[in-house]
């Protein structure tokens, strides 16, 4: 993928998220969803309490947020969205967080000359839209401790009993076009990143119940509607949404949705 490439995307998903810190905001409220998230990857890294953390792709900081609350870290955000960041500085007050418009690639840019010394680093639901994944994997593994750990979480599958994928079956039962792919950087590309990086990489699920409100409430979020429905404007993704998830009722009793996770150490 050559530069200019990586340029118009990047543009575009900082587009996508500026159009987005209301809605997340809504949907955490609702579903306290990314924080229980952020705490099973941050079991898959063995945070401890008091871990200086470095958050990429942080959005508007519910990751930061549990992991001052529950575990005490100590958090420096980066994100592409000036509005998410903005959000963020907006409604958290802590001491222990601090979120900046940055770049994955580039993590230095932003943090202060004692700050290269993390104990983690976490991919919450971003690594999937990063582009140049391995570089910002390479970036931020040198702001890390020698036996600090990186991890990511991954964009979700909803699976059935025999492991078939209901994305592609709720798109032929709509006859609807699949979008060409769903994430910028695939799970393989990824984990191949962090075992570039990292040795005793671990893999492991996240698997929650079907729900149909639930995945209409998280594909209802711009950026995230952007992923099945990139071409069309918001409205009518919408309402596309509605009917993908809706083709999936006979199946509800028997899928899951499926967060795949993984670890590594330094």
């Amino acid at each position: 993928m050559d530069d200019a490439v990586i340029r118009k995307i990047k543009k575009v998903v900082a587009g996508n998220f500026d159009k987005s810190f209301d809605h997340y905001q809504t949907f955490e409220e609702k579903h306290h969803f990314f924080a229980d998230l952020t705490l099973r990857l941050a079991a898959a890294c063995g945070l401890n309490k008091g871990c200086r953390v470095l958050d990429i792709g942080c959005g508007n900081g519910a990751s930061a947020e549990i992991l001052s609350r529950e575990l005490e870290c100590r958090v420096v955000g980066l994100d592409l969205s000036p509005k998410m960041i903005a959000d963020g500085c907006r409604r958290i007050k802590d001491p222990r967080i601090r979120l900046e418009v940055g770049d994955a690639v580039n993590p230095q840019a932003i943090l202060t000359q004692d700050e290269n010394n993390f104990d983690a680093a976490l991919y919450n639901a971003s690594i999937f839209i990063i582009p140049d994944a391995d570089k910002s994997l390479k970036a931020v593994a040198a702001c890390l401790e020698t036996g600090a750990s990186i991890g990511f979480s991954f964009y979700p599958q909803i699976l059935n009993r025999e492991g078939t994928d209901l994305f592609a079956l709720a798109f032929d039962r709509c006859d609807l076009p699949r979008p060409r792919t769903q994430v910028v950087t695939s799970y393989e590309k990824a984990l191949k990143g962090l075992q570039a990086c990292c040795s005793k990489v671990s893999e492991s699920v996240w698997e929650r119940p079907f729900s149909q409100e639930f995945l209409n409430d998280f594909f209802s979020i711009p950026a995230q509607s952007a992923s099945l429905f990139p071409r069309l404007q918001y409205e009518e993704r919408c309402q596309l949404i509605t009917k993908l998830f809706a083709a999936l009722t006979e199946d509800a009793a028997t899928a899951k949705i499926v967060w795949r996770l993984a670890a590594g150490i330094i």
